[in-house]
């Protein structure tokens, strides 16, 4: 949900949940914005899956034996 901020900036709330409880974060938007796109001129839209190892990562996810 998009909101003001205690400082009246646009803020979004982002809510984490576990079996052990949940947290509910307010994050500005423009520290959302910067960080998405930091993120996109690191790893370009649709280049995601040819900078993944899919054999490693599943390896480390089944079972071993």
């Amino acid at each position: 949900m998009v909101g003001r901020g205690a400082g009246g900036d646009q803020s979004i709330d982002i809510a984490l949940g576990s079996s052990a409880g949940t947290a509910l974060l307010e994050v500005p938007v423009q520290d959302i914005s910067s960080f998405l796109q930091d993120t996109q001129a690191l790893v370009p839209r649709g280049t995601e899956s040819g900078l993944i190892d899919w054999d490693a990562e599943l390896a480390h996810l089944l079972p071993h034996g």
